[in-house]
């Protein structure tokens, strides 16, 4: 990364330092932002409004009931009770934010203002890095003024920490906390510890402020899945029922239409999740017009994870197929060892179901961070100049094994969808126990790992006047510089087609016994239709015991392993294999150690560069006070995305297996360049119509740009041979661009109480997001597959993923909210106080894009959401209760095989309380997703079914000491 003193930007912010002078150092006014700390719910209540209020633009705010006591655990779950915010789980926690329809990458996350680095792939960032503890307020920005930082059509969200002088009195205080928490699906209790020290001296000049907060939790999701429905106009199927013998060719017919569910996977994913957040603040004001800011944070977060799976996949034939109207296959079978030994012939023309045992891991290595300073200097007592210089840096590293031993069926299974609600089910399954039919098959080891680095620079002054209407004008330059990485480690090898995963893919070798033992699904998924079908008991193993034996020479050197190669080809085989499982060394994984593909890997840099002017005007219409704020941002952006181009020979099918395998050519370095500019317009009014009253006018033009890792140049390849799968990046996206209009009508009737309505309108042109298409490319299928002679190139769709751009559209919708405490009523229930906040969003989509598509709506924009929460609050009990609702919603138009993923109407019920035993010490109770609510996605039709998970709910009880 390049360092700072070797920028622009930062030579730039130097000079502008050195050319402060001290003489011209005056007091500096507080920002309009500056927050008056007040405990308790009704205080968090009300420091939300002052924000609101007081603010130029349309922003909402959350904000912490006291240093270290945000309302929430998690800050995505504070942020989905302000009205037009939902959010996406991740293991039962908020992780990402849709706003207003928009999802988590059309809207900007700032740290006090600063651009955050992610984890993930794209520039959505997951707010389950950050510990809710250290949080003092977080603002979502939902119309643009030029000054407010570009990239988010949906929102722009700063989180705010504490800072040392603004908590309000002098000398030192510490505020710790411990608590632990209960996981009901894991049925386990961990620990988490929270920790805030603040100084500040008798003058208010110098102030620090450390904060700490640990948690190390385990959890569980219990989860079904199908991974889409692959078109199957064509394919094999046997018209005859599953129970009929001496079959013979004249059976076997094509299915003239259909879409058949790829797998049935049940699956226990047990999970520890630790997270490490570390943040502190220094404030100097070394004389009474500067003040200096230096702060930082750190989190660390792993996830360490563990799944275990039964799964079958479905590929042609299928036996005595039924189909619905709308085009589903909703029931079949597929063939068995004892099918085929009814039928011998056409026996050698059919492959056989598999029931599977599956080891897998959704690991997760996070590391977030930022440093930054800030110098504000009031240079006379009409101008202002700040600085702003920062870091920030993200790190995500995972290596996720995918093992799989598994089983011929020895009868036919059943499998069939559920009608509208439920999982599909699979039935007859007989020997998921028996060890002595368990073959080695399948092996993955990936690993990704990302890389986002950024440095930023802001030079900006405010100039207050005294002309007439015009009070302000601020202007400003930053610059940023951001540089995102992905590789991709995979069990690649150019002396094995492009991978190794198919050492052991036909079924031909038998598992140790030793290594296997039972595994039940006790408990899993109770409350979905179907799960009374689960099977009781599969087969389980560690990794180590599989790898040991993966990687034995006598498996390896096994003839049978490979039965489709001549035995000098296998002797190469082998002899590959035993080179990469010593050069491996101590790795458990041997020759499936994941080494780097150079075509799944690349890196993108981007240099922002900004100019802005804001002006801020106020004046009285009639008896009505009016304000506003015009100004505009121009932006200059410039991409270089960095990689390997590696062109790809051919594509085959392993020999006895449909995996698909990848020849690659020689490979040579890539970059290709890329620039846009943007001009930005913003327009602010605000009217007092009453002294408790406000109307709000918006007019702005807003940006987002593509996702960093969507810009790269590499491309994947994987799936099986009736089912590819490709993806990868795309250097030629353009940002695309949002013409917003907003008003609103807001009623502030007492310190907490409010009412407002807000309408809104998105225009957008070039609109872009992850689109999976069809590409066709060709495939050899080897001679003796599905009845074939003699080697065969056919013509197959690859299913391809990736950003693509060309839509045109729009989102309209309104907000309505309301909060209040209900003094009205006799003690003590006016202690009581409620808030209840609505959205409704529409939309109209023109996609540049083929049939099946014209129906689907923006991905993560759910028509109706709400949240409703009551609380009680006197001066040492405080309860609260919230239940959030998200409709039914479009979570990816182009999902798998280019079929819309929708997911069901979701609503969780929360709850906390607190009670402050003395001035010093209170103790807290938590209890998140009380009702245990599962969510559940599927593709076009409910009875198309995609995925049911249930993360449990989880309960906190905990104690607060304050020094």
């Amino acid at each position: 990364m390049q360092t700072c003193m070797h920028t622009n930007a930062c030579r730039a912010l130097a000079l502008a330092l050195v050319f402060i002078a001290p003489s011209q150092i005056v007091v500096a006014e507080e920002t309009a932002m500056e927050e008056v700390v007040v405990t308790g719910i009704r205080g968090s209540m009300m420091q939300s409004l002052d924000v609101k209020r007081d603010s130029a633009q349309v922003v909402d705010a959350v904000s912490a009931e006291d240093v270290g006591k945000f309302p929430d655990a998690n800050v995505a779950e504070a942020l989905q009770r302000i009205t037009g915010v939902a959010i996406d789980r991740s293991g039962g926690e908020g992780q990402f934010i849709t706003v207003r329809g928009l999802g988590p990458e059309f809207n900007t996350v700032l740290l006090n203002g600063r651009t955050l680095a992610t984890d993930n792939p794209g520039r959505e960032f997951s707010f389950d890095v950050l510990a809710s503890d250290i949080i003092q307020r977080a603002e979502v920005f939902k119309t643009s003024t030029s000054n407010l930082r570009s990239g988010g059509i949906g929102a722009t969200v700063n989180v705010v920490t504490a800072r040392p002088l603004d908590q309000g009195g002098s000398g030192s205080s510490i505020t710790f906390s411990a608590a632990g928490q209960y996981d009901d699906l894991r049925e386990d209790t961990s620990p988490e510890l929270t920790g805030v020290y603040s100084f500040s001296n008798e003058d208010r000049n110098f102030g620090v402020m450390l904060g700490a907060s640990y948690s190390d939790r385990t959890s569980q999701e219990d989860s079904s899945f199908t991974n889409g429905f692959s078109l199957r106009d064509g394919a094999d199927i046997i018209n005859a029922p599953e129970t009929s013998s001496g079959l013979d060719a004249s059976s076997i017919v094509p299915l003239t239409a259909g879409r058949v569910q790829q797998q049935v996977v049940f699956s226990r994913d047990e999970q520890d999740r630790e997270r490490l957040t570390l943040n502190g603040a220094l404030q100097f004001r070394p004389a009474s017009n500067v003040e200096l800011t230096i702060d930082g944070l750190h989190s660390s977060f792993d996830i360490e994870s563990l799944a275990t799976q039964f799964s079958g996949f479905f590929s042609p034939p299928f036996i005595d197929p039924v189909v619905d109207a709308n085009g589903t296959v909703v029931s079949f079978s597929r063939p068995s060892v004892d099918f085929n030994a009814r039928n011998p012939a056409i026996a050698g023309q059919i492959g056989l179901s598999q029931n599977d045992n599956v080891i897998t891991s959704n690991n997760r290595e996070a590391e977030t961070s930022m440093f930054g300073a800030n110098l504000q200097v009031d240079v006379t007592d009409q101008l202002t100049l700040t600085a702003d210089l920062s870091t920030s840096e993200a790190s995500r590293d995972g290596t996720n094994p995918f093992v799989v031993i598994g089983a011929l069926a020895p009868e036919s299974p059943l499998i069939e969808l559920p009608n509208s609600s439920g999982i599909s089910t699979i039935t007859n399954l007989v020997g998921l126990t028996d060890t002595s039919i368990q073959r080695l098959h399948f092996v993955n080891v990936e690993r990704i790992k990302v890389d986002d680095e950024i440095t930023e620079a802001r030079l900006e002054g405010e100039w207050r006047l005294e002309a007439g209407p015009l009070n302000t004008v601020s202007f400003g330059y930053a610059y940023s510089d951001r540089t995102k990485s992905q590789d991709t480690f995979n069990n690649f090898s150019p002396t094995q087609g492009g991978n190794v995963f198919c050492a052991y893919c036909g079924y031909n070798v038998a598992a140790d016994p030793s290594i296997l033992t039972p595994f039940s699904f006790s408990g899993f998924l109770d409350d979905a239709s179907g799960s009374s079908t689960v099977p009781g008991q599969i087969l389980q193993f560690s990794l180590a015991d599989a790898f040991r034996v993966l990687n034995s020479d006598a498996n390896i050197n096994n003839p049978a392993r490979q039965p489709g190669l001549t035995p000098a080809e296998f002797a190469a085989n082998a002899a590959d294999l035993i080179a990469r499982r010593d050069a491996a060394g101590g790795s458990i994984f041997g020759f499936y150690d994941p080494a780097i593909n150079p075509g799944a890997s690349f890196e993108v840099d981007e240099e922002v560069s900004s100019f802005w002017i804001n002006t801020e005007w106020s004046g009285d219409l009639g008896d009505m006070p009016w304000a506003a704020t015009f100004g505009l941002r121009y932006a200059q952006t410039e991409t270089t995305s960095t990689g390997v181009d590696q062109p790809v020979l051919l594509f085959r099918e392993s020999p006895g297996d449909t995996q698909l395998l990848v020849d690659f050519g020689p490979s040579a370095p890539v970059s290709i360049d890329n620039d846009y500019n943007n001009l930005l317009p913003s327009l602010n009014i605000r009217l007092d119509t009453t002294d408790d009253t406000v109307l709000r006018f918006a007019y702005s033009e807003t940006v987002t740009r593509p996702t960093l890792t969507a810009l790269g140049v590499n491309n994947t390849f994987g799936g099986r041979s009736n089912a590819p799968i490709s993806g990868g990046g795309n250097p030629f996206l353009e940002a695309f661009e949002s013409a917003n209009f907003d008003a609103s009508f807001e009623w502030y009737f007492d310190e907490i109480g409010f009412i407002g309505l807000a309408v809104f309108y998105k225009d957008f042109d070039n609109f872009l997001e992850s689109q999976t298409l069809p590409v066709p490319r060709e495939i050899v299928f080897p001679a003796g597959n599905g009845g074939r002679t003699m080697d065969e190139t056919v013509l197959v769709d690859f299913q391809d993923t990736r950003q693509r751009n060309g839509e045109q559209g729009s989102i309209e919708g309104f907000e309505f909210a309301a909060q209040g405490q209900l003094t009205f009523l006799p003690e003590p229930f006016n202690n009581l106080g409620a808030s209840f906040n609505y959205t409704h969003v529409s939309s109209d989509i023109d996609r540049a894009v083929g049939s099946g598509a014209a129906d689907c709506d923006y991905n993560g924009l759910s028509p109706n959401s709400y949240n409703v929460s009551g609380f009680y609050e006197d001066d040492r009990l405080q309860i609260r209760i919230a239940y959030n609702f998200r409709e039914e919603f479009l979570f990816e138009c182009f999902s798998n095989f280019s079929e819309p993923r929708e997911r069901e109407d979701y609503g969780q019920l929360d709850m906390s309380a607190s009670y402050q035993v003395t001035d010093n010490v209170q103790v807290y109770f938590e209890a998140i997703n009380i009702t245990d609510e599962e969510t559940r996605d599927f593709s076009r039709f409910k009875n198309r079914f995609l995925t049911y998970s249930d993360t449990g709910a989880r309960y906190l009880i905990g104690a607060r000491v304050n020094f």
